[in-house]
């Protein structure tokens, strides 16, 4: 007969089972480890993806907002100083041009990739804003680029409350 009472009776050495059974355990936690690992850096990844998203879009409304308040600033200036029959000063006048020499083409950018990054009631205040109405008058121009100018800026700053807007995610609880 056998020394070892289990191995005669099903002729398995008992050592043995034991060992099968931890390394299976020890198999099952390594699995387990490997897809909460998997999961968790997928859930990451996109939430980093998505702040970053949100970074670029803030970056652009941030940047459109200031180019527009910069060109309704220079707009409201000369228009001021057409309706009341006086000359601006000759250095406030350059000031006033280098606003708009830096702001317009800013703009004209933005209306031009919006749809890349504004949402499309955003992208279409800044088209109408580079409409070109052809005015009969100076004066006219003014008033009505004037009037764009700040339609568009209220426009975009209703567009950014919405649209960037932070949306709870899964990772939301815990950052």
């Amino acid at each position: 007969m056998s020394d070892n009472l289990f191995t005669s009776r099903f002729g398995v050495d008992f050592t043995l089972c034991i060992v099968m059974d931890t390394a299976l355990e020890l198999l099952k936690l390594g699995v387990v480890g490997l897809i909460a690992g998997l999961f968790s850096s997928v859930i990451a990844n996109r939430d980093h993806r998505h702040r970053k998203w949100w970074e670029l879009r803030v970056a652009a409304y941030q940047n459109a907002i200031e180019a527009l308040s910069d060109l309704v600033y220079y707009y409201d200036k000369h228009f001021s100083a057409e309706i009341e029959y006086r000359e601006l000063p000759e250095n406030f006048k350059k000031k006033l041009d280098a606003y708009w020499e830096e702001s317009f083409p800013k703009v004209r950018k933005f209306a031009d990739s919006g749809a890349f990054l504004f949402s499309e009631r955003a992208n279409a205040a800044l088209r109408e804003l580079m409409r070109d109405d052809d005015e009969p008058s100076y004066i006219e121009h003014l008033d009505n680029n004037l009037a764009k100018a700040k339609r568009c800026l209220n426009e975009l700053i209703e567009c950014s409350k919405t649209d960037l807007k932070l949306k709870a995610g899964l990772l939301g609880w815990f950052s």
